[in-house]
């Protein structure tokens, strides 16, 4: 083969493009199932955190009443 004739790609060729390009990116169903564990995950710390507001709300107002009760001013 010359330099000067047109070089055609087989499918032979095409299969190993297509092979190396899997290894280096990710399928849209790989993707989509990656995101959707995270934002799994995200939820799941944004509702923890929630809960951790919430729980110290209720543990300052229980101990504001315990030191009203008990007279203790600060």
């Amino acid at each position: 083969m010359g330099f000067n004739q047109p070089m055609t790609i087989t499918h032979k060729d095409l299969d190993e493009i297509e092979n190396r390009l899997k290894e280096s990116f990710v399928t849209k169903e790989d993707f989509t199932n990656y995101k959707s564990e995270l934002f799994n995950k995200l939820d799941e710390i944004v509702k923890n955190t929630s809960d951790t507001n919430t729980e110290v709300e209720l543990v300052e107002k229980r101990v504001t009443n315990i030191e009203d009760k008990l007279q203790i001013s600060q």
